[in-house]
């Protein structure tokens, strides 16, 4: 008997935390927190897709840093919240032109990352919305009708269907180490121009790049060290993609002397104007 009442009592644990783990799981493994407007409009060609709604909420809330008031939208959020709805509808299918693609989902990325902020501000950083990365891998947003978290839109659509190394320099993670959000979409017919302006912002930044001469030391990035691949991909080395972007003296002593690359600590603080 009191082998009996043991094994009723283990399994009666066993079955909270089975519970427990099981809410955990749903509550950051399966949660379903898609984009889904109050009223979806009928399906949008992409390629007629317009940014400018997405453009008015950057050029009004965002600065000359690329600090977001997301305090201020957040209580005037009515024009993103159409942009993700026209977001949500769009054709796919009819998505031909390059620029047009690549454009479409820069600009998702980036509404959408301002999104899943404002769904869980105040917080002071992406990385404390949920444990493990799970704020690019875990919340889901709709476009096009169907459902992708950030992760599925920059590693499973841009990264692996544009060879573009550039685009690490466009789309910005709402954190101080992102490349600066630009408070101007990026649209189809301007966008090589955007793509080389933020590149050249980037890494003539000292936060992100930074060559000391005397100890013959480059300080870089960790985006240079984790998507080492695509810049190779474009270009014989990482180095030979920065020296595009630096002075003709700098690019010089980079490839000619014998120089150690040390990566900077990741800034994750969020990219937000009321911190000081």
């Amino acid at each position: 008997m009191k082998t009996t009442r043991w094994l009723v009592g283990a399994l009666g644990i066993l079955g909270v935390l089975g519970a427990g783990f099981l809410y955990f799981l749903y509550k950051y493994r399966v949660e379903n927190e898609e984009r889904v407007g109050k009223a979806i409009q009928p399906a949008v060609a992409a390629d007629a897709f317009s940014h400018e709604l997405f453009n008015q909420v950057l050029q009004k809330y965002v600065d000359a840093q690329g600090r977001v008031n997301y305090a201020a939208l957040k209580s005037d959020s009515q024009a993103l919240e159409s942009y993700l709805d026209l977001l949500a509808a769009a054709s796919l299918d009819n998505l031909h032109a390059y620029n047009d693609q690549l454009a479409f989902w820069i600009d998702a990325y980036n509404a959408l990352t301002i999104k899943g902020v404002l769904d869980h501000y105040p917080t002071t950083s992406v990385r404390q919305i949920k444990p493990l990365g799970g704020f690019f891998r875990r919340i889901n947003f709709q476009v096009g009708g169907q459902s992708y978290t950030l992760n599925d839109i920059e590693h499973g659509i841009i990264r692996s269907e544009f060879a573009e190394p550039r685009i690490h320099f466009a789309l910005v993670c709402a954190s101080a180490g992102c490349p600066i959000l630009e408070n101007r979409a990026f649209f189809p017919d301007t966008l090589d121009e955007q793509l080389e302006k933020s590149s050249a912002n980037f890494i003539n930044n000292s936060e992100k790049v930074r060559l000391d001469r005397e100890n013959r030391v480059l300080y870089l990035s960790k985006i240079f060290e984790w998507y080492a691949e695509d810049f190779e991909d474009t270009h014989d080395s990482v180095l030979d993609f920065i020296a595009e972007y630096l002075s003709d003296e700098d690019a010089a002593f980079i490839k000619q002397q014998d120089i150690t690359i040390q990566y900077l600590a990741y800034d994750w603080r969020l990219n937000d104007q009321a911190r000081k």
